[in-house]
């Protein structure tokens, strides 16, 4: 297991917790590393906190200035210049546990996977675990709701969603945050980039468009912090109540059609197109 893994690391006025999500690469049990950080033009101290870490630190360092073109667009830029078989995406406010990339790219060869994604910790703006709150409730296992079992590995597949509830995973992230994943460079070569037209759903829409090639490894080792704080991008995009789960029902429907029971695709060809199905139920007395 000595394959190259490129941390990617897309910044932006990241200086509040920058330093502790780098500390947390250095920690790595794994060392077989890059680091590739592509920097949206901070004004801030960002620069310099990179800068100092690419000086103290024995692994190959990349410090890129990226055109601000919506943050999808940054995390594909620092994946595409990429030199690693695997990577590891870590975003400027979250961190790292030090077995993070060993166990995730163990789990990975072991299984003859292309993507894990771990169980994570939430944090606070200190660093603080969070326990407790309406928000850690609701996310605190991102796949508990939908019915996947809990194990210490559960192997995803698209047929799976067919078990699975359509209601919850038609509308919520079930795989994990960027931070929380470890995937080939080749997944992504045949995937494609992230979207840069999305702002909420873009990792999800991405895990769903994985899914429909490949398998996802998800762990119930939690080997990451996820950040939770009221500067960050999900959080800023919740509270202007941004709307982008028709892109989700879309994908699933032109994806996953033969994949989930007639149930579930009623459901989303309700949600979708509600005035064609109520004229089937009138005209072919269709659909309950």
């Amino acid at each position: 297991m000595d394959d190259l893994v490129s941390i990617c690391i897309p910044t932006f006025n990241g200086e509040k917790y920058l330093q502790e999500a780098l500390e947390s690469v250095k920690a790595q049990t794994y060392k077989n590393i890059e680091v590739v950080i592509s920097d949206d033009r901070s004004s801030d101290n960002t620069l310099n906190i990179c800068e100092k870490f690419k000086a103290e630190v024995s692994f190959p360092v990349s410090i890129l200035s990226h055109i601000p073109a919506g943050i999808g667009a940054n995390w594909n830029n620092s994946i595409n210049k990429a030199r690693g078989k695997y990577i590891k995406i870590l975003f400027q406010d979250d961190v790292l546990e030090a077995n993070c990339i060993e166990e995730m790219l163990n789990c990975l060869l072991k299984n003859k996977l292309h993507i894990v994604v771990s169980k994570r910790n939430i944090i606070d703006e200190d660093s603080l675990q969070i326990t407790t709150g309406d928000w850690f409730e609701k996310y605190k296992d991102l796949q508990k709701p939908a019915g996947l079992p809990e194990s210490d590995l559960f192997i995803l597949s698209r047929k799976n969603l067919r078990d699975l509830d359509v209601k919850v995973y038609s509308a919520e992230n079930i795989i994990g945050e960027p931070c929380a994943s470890l995937f080939s460079k080749r997944l992504f070569e045949e995937v494609g980039p992230f979207s840069e037209c999305y702002k909420q759903i873009l990792d999800y829409a991405y895990w769903l468009r994985t899914l429909a090639r490949y398998d996802i490894g998800i762990l119930g080792e939690k080997l990451v912090k996820f950040r939770y704080h009221p500067q960050q991008a999900s959080a800023v995009n919740l509270s202007k109540d941004l709307d982008e789960g028709h892109v989700l029902e879309n994908i699933l429907l032109c994806k996953f059609l033969f994949d989930i029971d007639l149930k579930s695709v009623i459901f989303l060809l309700k949600k979708r197109m509600p005035f064609f199905v109520k004229v089937a139920q009138m005209r072919y007395k269709l659909f309950p």
